[in-house]
């Protein structure tokens, strides 16, 4: 006769091989710019005068964004699929790293490129 003691252990184990459990991925690092197409944007479009730095996070569905020529940093909530990025009128896509900003109604391309991070611990 099989104690119940023992089943129940061994449904316990079982149901905890098969739960479901997230991998924890390290940020991205990113260094976006807009391809130039020869439009007058203005002196304050801070995306066309130089490349933005960018944090993806997915575990926490995050994305930092930063202009380095002007010191101004944001964090806005992304929406992560498997193949895109998608913040604050902007678009990364996973697989070929193309930068995408949509606002009123125009849209400007670009790209990315992985950054190293390097620290000191």
């Amino acid at each position: 006769m099989i104690k119940m003691e023992g089943i129940l252990k061994y449904l316990i184990a079982l149901a905890l091989a098969f739960w479901p459990c997230s991998a924890f991925a390290a940020p991205v690092y990113l260094r976006c710019h807009l391809v130039p197409d020869g439009k007058d944007v203005g002196a304050g479009d801070l995306a066309n005068s130089a490349p933005m730095e960018v944090t993806l996070n997915e575990d926490v569905g995050m994305v930092t964004y930063k202009f380095a020529a002007s010191g101004r940093a944001y964090t806005a909530r992304g929406i992560f699929t498997a193949g895109k990025v998608q913040f604050n009128g902007f678009m990364i896509d996973r697989t070929n790293l193309s930068f995408q900003r949509t606002s009123l109604g125009q849209v400007d391309n670009g790209e990315c490129t992985l950054i190293e991070i390097k620290r000191a611990f």
